[in-house]
């Protein structure tokens, strides 16, 4: 019974581990792309949630 325990927790751990890096992986990817088509940093007008900045236009 113990080692079923310890390994239902393992496992759900390393899924919820992956699951966060894949977040992290993504919004990253999302944020790189969205300053390559408007062309500037945009750190301070993104939303950290979404990786979104809504509509912004190329200067």
């Amino acid at each position: 019974m113990e080692s079923a325990v310890f390994w239902i927790t393992t496992i759900g751990g390393l899924l919820s581990f992956g699951a966060w890096i894949w977040y992290y992986a993504s919004l990253g990817e999302r944020i790189s792309k969205e300053e390559k088509e408007v062309g500037k940093d945009l750190t301070y007008e993104m939303n950290p949630f979404t990786g979104s900045t809504g509509n912004l236009k190329k200067n």
